[in-house]
């Protein structure tokens, strides 16, 4: 029974890979600073970036362990924003300064997106992606179809 536990524990400990690197993650000290390194987490597929990058104004993800499903989302948003170019459009602050709003422009194949990014404060002064919306991203599963899809900027969506 005990080498079992061990085992189990071993097979977990395994399945969480990289998360030293996770903890060295800087905070970001701006809010435009928070969604380009998520965006190049994205882009590196390093979902443990990631999650030290999202969250909600309690902390990281991967340092909160919360949503209890954390690590499902994080997975289902590397798909949704993986991207061949992105820029950020707009840094919109709120009445309080402690949440920003930033559009994002997401390219991938002949495909442009516009997709709005959410931006709390931490109580240490750093700032985490908290929202995003997946859906004026794209259907990552489907075929690129320019002419289906609003890809200015200015979109009304």
């Amino acid at each position: 029974m005990i080498k079992r536990r061990w085992y189990v524990a071993g097979l977990l400990l395994a399945g969480c890979g990289g998360g030293a690197a996770a903890g060295s993650v800087r905070p970001a000290n701006t809010p435009s600073t928070a969604v380009q390194e998520f965006m190049r987490a994205v882009a590196d597929s390093n979902v443990d970036k990631m999650a030290m990058l999202w969250g909600t104004a309690k902390g990281p993800a991967g340092r909160t362990k919360q949503p209890a499903d954390y690590e499902r989302r994080i997975v289902i948003m590397q798909s949704y924003l993986s991207h061949d170019d992105s820029r950020i459009l707009s840094d919109t602050p709120d009445a309080a300064g402690d949440r920003h709003e930033i559009q994002v422009q997401l390219r991938r194949q002949a495909c442009t997106w516009t997709v709005p990014f959410g931006v709390v404060q931490l109580a240490d002064r750093s700032w985490i992606v908290q929202q995003i919306d997946l859906t004026a991203a794209g259907n990552p599963a489907r075929p690129c179809n320019p002419s289906a899809q609003d890809s200015t900027p200015d979109s009304t969506r």
